[in-house]
């Protein structure tokens, strides 16, 4: 499980090359909220916070499908109801909608540990590094 950081999933998959990736869920949610924060979403600002928090509730709703199929049907839905927001729709098929299966339930249908962050992990690192590296 990882962030989205490209160079580190190719990195995963040149070695392990038989490994399926997940993206925490966390960092996932973090990347959009910061991203919807920013003025070229078109939904930053106060006065537009109930729409980002309606746009978070339904990927958070995506990340509970658990078909392809489903998400698929819920994607159409994201269009359709956030259809006024074209700057989010853009950004939802460009860097999220195509990877579903690395954060939604369908892509997670093996042991897991039913963990959808690898903030624990993250944290661990934290702890046991040196501090003088």
């Amino acid at each position: 499980m990882v962030d989205k950081d490209q160079a580190e999933i190719n990195a995963i998959q040149k070695v392990f090359n038989e490994s399926d990736i997940l993206l925490c869920w966390y960092h996932v949610t973090q990347a959009v909220t910061r991203w919807l924060s920013k003025s070229e979403s078109g939904v930053s600002g106060p006065e537009k916070a109930d729409s980002r928090a309606h746009i978070m509730q339904f990927m958070s709703e995506m990340k509970c499908c658990s078909t392809a199929q489903e998400f698929k049907e819920k994607a159409e839905m994201f269009h359709c109801q956030f259809r006024n927001f074209k700057n989010v729709c853009k950004y939802f098929k460009n860097h999220w909608e195509t990877i579903g299966h690395l954060w939604s339930n369908f892509g997670r249908c093996y042991k897991h540990g039913d963990s959808d962050t690898n903030n624990l992990i993250e944290r661990h690192g934290h702890t046991t590094a040196s501090p003088y590296q």
